[in-house]
């Protein structure tokens, strides 16, 4: 990745922040600016105030998901309304920058073309976007799926992150809505490449892969705001590499390269609103 005459530098819109080290991890890598969606124990409420390097840092702190289902590993559960208002104003007195929510599980590295329990009905996606509005707050939304997508995009979320078995449907609700997506593809190569994935799993996550490109091409042609996003824990010793795969997935879409550049940087800017 080297710094190009489009951009003033490099956003990665999805990472989670596990260790002081995390932005200096980033910096090294030439990235200008970071959006941390969370793990549970929040490392991002206290190492985004020392900057290291990295010229803005928007922090999720920690992620809330349904109580039973994924996120546990990100996050508080949480199950009634009172709840949800007592993690969004805890979040916010701790500094929170942004709201991160778990709208879907994850693709299943178990059975093929499946996604994982988890999420939220739209009620309490609604609930969620209205309460972190009250404290200033937007919120990005993990969601896999078309009707996690669309129940996110319509609820009002500013983003989508992820977004596997992304369909033309659900990205022209996302288009109508102004939401960004965040692909992160090779979030979901990397997962697949340990021994312990069978080879039944490793096939339909390559057809999982391709197809999710082709819809990263078909969002870019129909106006779908779109971001740069790793899904990376920082630090990393692979980041760069791991950022540099990132963009090369988009040129693989079929995006020109300085559209990509221009995705990265001011896509990235935009959506953090820097």
């Amino acid at each position: 990745m080297q710094q190009d005459t489009l951009c003033e530098g490099f956003v990665d819109a999805h990472v989670h922040i596990k260790h002081e080290d995390a932005l200096a991890c980033a910096a090294s890598a030439g990235i200008a600016a970071i959006r941390d969606a969370g793990i549970k124990e929040g490392i991002g409420l206290s190492v985004g105030r020392d900057r290291q390097g990295i010229s803005m840092v928007v922090t999720a702190g920690w992620a809330l998901y349904k109580k039973g289902g994924y996120g546990s590993h990100f996050g508080a559960p949480i199950e009634t309304k009172q709840e949800i208002k007592s993690e969004i104003h805890e979040l916010k007195r701790r500094g929170a920058d942004i709201i991160k929510i778990m709208a879907s599980g994850v693709v299943s590295l178990k059975k093929p073309d499946t996604i994982t329990p988890g999420g939220f009905d739209q009620d309490d996606l609604a609930f969620i976007v209205s309460e972190a509005a009250v404290v200033g707050l937007r919120v990005m939304a993990h969601a896999n799926g078309e009707a996690a997508i669309i129940s996110a995009t319509k609820a009002g979320v500013c983003s989508i992150e992820h977004g596997f078995f992304m369909t033309e449907r659900a990205l022209d609700v996302m288009a109508k809505h102004g939401t960004y997506w965040t692909p992160t593809v090779g979030a979901l190569e990397r997962a697949a490449k340990p021994d312990s994935v069978s080879k039944e799993m490793k096939n339909s996550i390559a057809g999982l892969i391709r197809s999710h490109l082709e819809m990263i091409y078909k969002a870019h042609e129909s106006g779908v705001l779109l971001a740069v996003g790793t899904d990376c824990v920082l630090p990393d010793p692979d980041y760069k590499k791991a950022y540099d795969a990132e963009l090369s997935y988009f040129e693989q879409a079929g995006i020109p390269h300085d559209a990509v550049i221009k995705i990265a940087c001011e896509g990235g800017k935009k959506l953090l609103m820097l």
